[in-house]
């Protein structure tokens, strides 16, 4: 195998594309620093795979992409493709060449291509596998390799030492090997739970049975208990209804009268509110009046400085305008003196062109004759140069047709003698085609009668493993979202219990009397005695903020205590309620709002009784506005002592104002802590209960997929289908050749007669043609002296029409030079003219805007003036008209105190009414809670006992009956044995035979997970023997080599050696090098000269190539640091090898250089884009 051809484009410094071509021998790159030399090797070891952009040299695998120079643009694609000859099959592929290739866009998309067919970079690995290229292999040797070989750096020498003996490919084997053996470990301890599970199983199923037994007799005694105490319910519901009925209607009544008299002050409220609307309209008109003329007067005041400011305007522009003027005048006097000057110019120049042009019209009519003259003669020659022309055409296709006739005829006669014999042969072989297609056909039936049973069987056990794995995977799903809810929840707990025991965000005084030993009471805080729900946490918390942070104490002594410690150790202040004081006094309910869509404050809060009282008093008349209310921040104020907040806690309103702004992320945390760590807690142990139960279920379903899975016939189904295949492959081999039999003797009758035609139309055209032929090429000889004799005519009219052409062609150019002249002065009157027109323009528009300006400065004088007397009189007219709008609001203001009488008054009926309310839906309650226990009632013997209500009433009572607290003892005992009784499984019978079957095939599933088992150390253990057989007959060999390459590289008396570190486990054991050389005796290879280091390197590299040659190497400055003497040797050792392998030496080493054969100089003729220049020194040579 050998390299034969690198390309380059877009990689590195190489913009445009770079070819390189490899022939036997040796071949250096050379160039100055910086040039590329590099980004040779660079881009061979990128294409063979290199995934490391540290070896590379580049930050980024996006930086190999040609980045533009100061003239080019960036690439957009870097390219690089290796060539290969593999006549010797060497690559494991029938291809005789061998190209890879490897693509990165500056988008991140790559690919690599295997002779331009897309694929993977595995393909590419495991074609070069053992075959010592790749990116990380001894066929790329840099100098920086030379001291990763000698400090043995990540395993280096061992790395070289396993891709020379051929073991790779046993390594990657005994990975694959071990990870099979890991995953059939892992599922024979799965197999050993499940039968551990299934045992302990087994064992409480018969207990389960008999436990079941029991619990349903006790079940059938406690029905009857139950059905016999429903009768007495029953009985009491209907009294308790007809008592509520009669409290109800009585409460109707007193309702009704409170209603009337509501109505009725109501009535005169509205009469009081008409009169005085007509009397806020008039304070609202007087007010706007007076706002009006205060506003006209201010009016005056601001157009009284604006005018003051105009006037100094008009003074500055007054002086600005006189200037412009000045200038204007001075510059339209040098702009007239320039258009006179222009004009005497061109009328000059225009004399002189007309001259001009005189004499080009003479020489033109010439020129125009003598084109004529010679257009004539050259359309004769055309003409006949044609002729002649389609008589050779004429000619040569005659010709062409009789020696193709010629050959077409002896060809026929060939093929017609060739076709006889092949036809004869093909009829013997077609008879023993016949016979094996009838015998192939019976075969391929009974093959795919088996193919068919197999499949058929393999579909129903990979239904089932579907199924299996959609429960898995759902089953898998649902306990990452409740482990994922655990973790949620857990967190939030762990992060309210630090909220809670470090009380986070209350004062230093709060902190001090919790952890103080001195007050021992631990009295709870207020913001702990009560909880509600998440969503109105926000508001109710903001409302109650200025005492969310203090102590609800039992007695004042308490507090005393506490406000005396606080003092002492001055530590702050702190409040306290004082429950003792507080239900003491006597509250009374909120006013009951009749607007639905607000929410007492008090439904929403949960407290204990203990507290309630404390919180009635704090949350009066306190009410949620709903989401969905039409209630919103526009809306007034409310009337009386009502206090609204906006349920997400937007904001807040009462009669005296509101409040309100955005909601921060913490606010609606502090209320309520203690109480949500509870409700945490339970959530969390609920997850953990459910978590538990999916995990069982997997484990179920994890047993029976092993079962179905070991059930598969797929190896079966495979050898089936490839027999079958094999056979229809062979069947249609056969029958297409019997058809190309069959087909080619019938082709081959056909054929034979229409040769014997075409041979006899061929004879008969050679006949026709050949006279043809000889009188076409006589008329061709006569046409030839009459075709030159027109061409020397020609050819004298062209030279004398050069000659006048040129004349005329000079004076043409003096014509439109003097032209050009004319135009330009033109051009420049033009100019001047406008100028001047835009000048006097000009000084007539400012001397216009000028006697403008002095008129208005005139005018802004008077103004100023007049301003002054006209403010004095208006602020006389402010004084009376204030006076007469303040009489008008006291007589608004009697009439509202009225008005507020009256409301009061509604307000106290209002809250008789809202009593009355209560009173009834109190009743409703009773009324419906009988209900709700009558459908209990009903609702539990129907779930429990499958009884319905009404098929109790219509049944007559039994005579004889137990007393109605017999049957309550009788069912509580009874309910209480059922509840203590625990779970029971009615089904235990069908569980355990079920279970048996089970423990049998997962029994025998471990027997053939055990075999496997066994199976894999087995191949391991022989793939490690293979391995080491390998290993050592190739540290032998490199070993002799070594010794031998060393002596030649520096004395025959130096000694050196290779030796294995754990001689008893070599696939693992390090690798050391022994040099001695020049007699020294260092005690280790690293205190060897930088010289000696490389050649003792080279020694290996070269001993590792004479076990098994690279099919070529690339030395990347490798002889830097030798001497004139070692480079020699260097350059020796590689023309030796030179016969075996390629070699490629990037160099700057003049004596390396002059040992190579061709030479590629990698140059910058443009700055930032690298060229390569080829030199074959044998062709010098």
């Amino acid at each position: 195998m050998q390299l034969t051809k690198l390309e380059i484009r877009g990689f590195k410094s190489f913009g445009d594309k770079v070819t390189i071509n490899f022939n036997e021998g040796v071949t250096a790159i050379v160039g100055p620093n910086g040039c590329g030399k590099s980004n040779v090797v660079d881009a061979m070891r990128w294409v063979l795979g290199e995934q490391s952009t540290k070896n590379l040299r580049s930050d980024k695998m996006e930086n190999i992409i040609f980045n533009g120079t100061k003239n080019r643009k960036a690439a957009n694609l870097a390219e690089v493709s290796l060539t290969f000859d593999n006549t010797k099959n060497i690559l494991p592929t029938e291809f005789a060449t061998v190209t890879i290739t490897r693509k990165l866009f500056r988008t991140g998309e790559s690919e690599y291509r295997l002779n331009d067919v897309k694929c993977r970079l595995k393909d590419i690995t495991d074609l070069f596998l053992d075959t010592g290229i790749g990116s990380d292999t001894y066929s790329i040797i840099e100098l920086k390799m030379i001291d990763e070989i000698i400090a043995n750096k990540d395993n280096s020498r061992r790395n070289l030492f396993e891709e020379a003996s051929g073991i790779s490919k046993y390594k990657v084997r005994k990975k694959q090997t071990l990870s099979k053996l890991k995953d059939t470990e892992s599922d024979l301890s799965r197999v050993d739970d499940l039968l551990f599970e299934i045992n302990k199983n087994l064992k409480s199923l018969e207990n389960q049975a008999k436990k079941a037994e029991k619990y349903f007799k006790l079940k059938e005694e406690y029905k009857d208990a139950s059905i016999g105490l429903a009768y007495y319910k029953l009985e009491g519901f209907q009294g308790d209804l007809e008592r509520i009925t009669d409290q109800e209607a009585e409460q109707q009544d007193r309702l009704k009268n409170v209603l009337s008299n509501m109505e009725s002050k109501e009535k005169t409220l509205q009469e009081s509110k008409t009169d005085i609307l007509a009397k806020e309209q008039n304070l609202s008109a007087q007010q706007k009046a007076t706002q009006e003329y205060i506003n006209k007067i201010r009016s005056y005041e601001s157009e009284k400085k604006i005018k003051n400011a105009q006037l100094q305007h008009l003074q500055e522009k007054e002086t600005r305008l006189n200037n412009d003027l000045q200038n204007d005048k001075q510059q339209l006097n040098h702009v007239q003196y320039q258009i006179k000057r222009l004009n005497e110019e061109l009328y000059e120049e225009q004399n002189t062109l007309d001259a001009v042009k005189q004499d080009l019209e003479s020489n033109k009519t010439e020129v125009e004759e003598l084109r004529a003259q010679q257009s004539s003669a050259k359309s004769k020659l055309d003409e006949f140069s044609k002729n002649s022309q389609a008589l050779q055409s004429q000619i040569y296709a005659l010709e062409k047709e009789l020696a193709v006739l010629a050959i077409q005829k002896e060809a026929l006669e060939q093929e017609s003698l060739r076709t006889s014999n092949d036809a004869e042969s093909k009829e013997l072989e077609l008879q023993q085609f016949n016979h094996a297609v009838a015998e192939l056909e019976e075969r391929v039936a009974i093959q795919q009668d088996q193919f068919d049973e197999a499949m058929r069987t393999e579909e129903e056990i990979q239904r089932q493993i579907a199924q299996c794995e959609t429960k898995l995977k759902e089953s898998a799903d649902d306990l990452s979202r409740k482990a994922r809810s655990v973790d949620s929840k857990q967190n939030e707990y762990n992060l309210t219990k630090s909220l809670v025991d470090n009380l986070e965000g209350f004062p230093e005084s709060i902190k001090f009397l919790r952890k103080h030993a001195g007050w021992k009471k631990n009295p709870p805080l207020f913001s702990d005695i009560l909880f509600c729900e998440e969503d109105y946490r926000v508001a109710v918390e903001n409302f109650l903020e200025p005492i969310m942070n203090h102590y609800v104490v039992e007695t004042k002594e308490d507090a005393v205590q506490a406000i005396k410690l606080l003092s002492d150790s001055s530590r702050g202040r702190a409040n306290f309620f004082v429950l003792e004081a507080i239900n003491e006094l006597k509250t009374n309910p909120s006013s009951k709002e009749s607007n639905k869509s607000l929410i007492p404050a008090m439904e929403i809060i949960k407290v204990d009784e203990k507290y309630r009282n404390l919180c009635q008093i704090l949350l009066k008349d306190v009410y949620l506005i709903d989401a969905e209310s039409e209630i919103d921040i526009d809306a007034n104020l409310p009337d009386d002592n009502m206090v609204l907040l906006q349920k997400e806690g937007k904001y807040s309103k009462n009669k005296l104002g509101i409040s309100g702004g955005s909601v921060g992320l913490f606010e609606g945390k502090r209320i309520g802590r203690a109480k949500n760590l509870e409700i945490l807690e339970k959530e969390i142990k609920d997850l953990n209960e459910q978590i538990d139960i999916i995990q069982e279920t997997q484990e179920e379903l994890n047993g029976r997929l092993i079962g179905l899975k070991g059930s598969s016939q797929k190896d079966f189904i495979d050898e089936q289908r490839l027999q079958l295949n094999r056979l229809n492959n062979e069947l249609t081999t056969v029958k297409t050749k019997q058809e190309q039999y069959q087909t080619f003797i019938n082709s081959s009758q056909n054929r034979k007669q229409d040769i014997e035609t075409k041979v006899a139309n061929i004879i008969a055209q050679l006949e026709k043609s050949e006279p043809e032929l000889h009188s076409f090429k006589e008329t061709a000889l006569e046409n030839q002296t009459v075709l030159s004799r027109l061409e020397d005519s020609y050819h004298e009219l062209t030279e004398i029409l050069n000659e006048k052409s040129s004349v005329y062609n000079q004076e043409n150019i003096k014509f439109h030079q003097q032209q050009n002249k004319v135009n330009t002065l033109q051009r420049d009157v033009e100019y001047r003219e406008t100028q001047r027109e835009n000048l006097e323009e000009r000084i007539e528009k400012f001397t216009i805007e000028f006697d403008t300006v002095k008129n208005d400065l005139k005018d802004a004088l008077s103004f100023v003036d007049n301003n002054d007397t006209d403010l004095g009189s208006m602020y006389e007219q402010k004084e009376l008209l204030e006076k007469g709008l303040q009489e008008v609001e006291e007589d608004f203001f009697k009439s509202r105190k009225v008005i507020n009488d009256l409301e009061d008054e509604i307000n106290q009926l209002r809250k008789s009414k809202d009593i009355s309310d209560s009173l009834i839906s109190e009743l409703k309650d009773k009324k419906t809670a009988l209900q709700i226990d009558l459908n209990a009632l009903k609702e539990r013997l129907s779930v429990e006992f499958n009884i319905e209500l009404q098929d109790l009433l219509e049944a007559e009572i039994p005579e004889e009956r137990l007393a109605m607290a017999d049957l309550e003892t009788s069912c509580r005992k009874l309910k209480k044995q059922l509840d203590d009784y625990g779970s029971i499984n009615p089904m235990a019978k069908e569980a355990y035979d079920e279970m048996d079957e089970r423990h049998g095939f997962i029994q025998k599933e471990k027997t053939d997970l055990m075999e496997a088992k066994a199976s894999l150390l087995s191949t391991i253990q022989e793939i490690d023997q293979s391995a080491n057989d390998k290993f050592m007959y190739a540290f032998t060999t490199v070993r002799e080599n070594f010794i031998k390459v060393f002596r030649s590289l520096f004395n025959e008396e130096d000694s050196c050696d290779i030796v294995l570190s754990d001689p008893n486990n070599p696939l693992e054991s390090d690798i050391d090098i022994v040099a001695r050389p020049k007699g020294k005796r260092p005690l280790s290879i690293n205190q060897l000269s930088g010289g000696e280091k490389t050649l003792t390197s080279t020694a290996l590299l070269f001993s590792l190539y004479l076990l098994k040659p690279a099919p070529f190497c690339i030395f990347d400055e490798v002889d830097a640091p030798l001497d004139d003497t070692n480079i020699d040797k260097f350059n020796n050792i590689i023309r030796e090898f030179s016969n075996q392998s390629q070699f490629i030496v990037v160099s700057h080493n003049k004596r390396t250089i002059a040992s190579t054969d061709i030479i590629y100089g990698v140059t910058m003729v443009e700055q930032g884009v690298s060229r390569v220049v080829a030199v074959d020194l044998r062709d010098v040579a």
